[in-house]
C-alpha cells in the first residue's frame, strides 16, 4: 500500500462546495479505488460508493452540458436582441429623414450602425456554439 497523505484525507468538495470551480481535476484517493481481497459479497459498501462516485460526477457534467446549452440559447437571444434594436433604429433614421430632421437622422444612424457591430461581433460565436454542439453529439 501506498503512505497516506494529508491530501489523501481531503472532505469531497461536491458536498461542501458543489458548484466551485476545478472540479475537472478532482480524483478519489487511491485507497478507494483497490480491491479488499474479499468475497465480492462483502464489498458492497465499496461498490455502492463506486456507484455514487459515478453518478455524482455524471450529474456534474450534465449540469456543465446544460449549462453550455443555455449559454447558446442566450447568446441566440442577445444576437437577435441586436438585430432588433438595429432594425428599430434604422426605422428611427428614415423617419427623421422623412421629417427633415439632420440632427436626429445622424444620431438614428450611429445607434443603427452600434447596433449593427453588436449583432457582427455575436455572430462570430455562432461557429464556437455550433462546434461544441457537434462535439457532444
Amino acid at each position: 500500500y501506498e503512505e497516506l497523505k494529508d491530501k489523501h484525507l481531503t472532505v469531497n468538495k461536491d458536498i461542501t462546495e458543489e458548484n466551485r470551480t476545478g472540479q475537472r481535476r478532482d480524483m478519489m484517493p487511491w485507497f478507494w479505488l483497490i480491491k479488499d481481497g474479499r468475497k465480492e459479497n462483502s464489498s458492497k459498501w465499496l461498490q455502492e460508493f463506486h456507484r455514487i462516485m459515478w453518478l455524482r460526477a455524471k450529474q456534474r457534467r450534465d449540469r456543465w452540458s446544460e449549462e453550455v446549452q443555455q449559454c447558446a440559447t442566450d447568446m441566440l437571444m442577445t444576437k437577435n436582441w441586436f438585430k432588433h434594436q438595429e432594425n428599430i433604429w434604422k426605422d428611427r433614421a428614415k423617419a427623421a429623414e422623412t421629417a427633415q430632421r439632420p440632427g436626429h437622422e445622424c444620431y438614428a444612424y450611429k445607434q443603427t450602425e452600434m447596433w449593427h457591430k453588436f449583432y457582427e461581433r455575436c455572430k462570430t460565436f455562432d461557429s464556437y456554439i455550433q462546434l461544441y454542439h457537434v462535439q457532444t453529439r
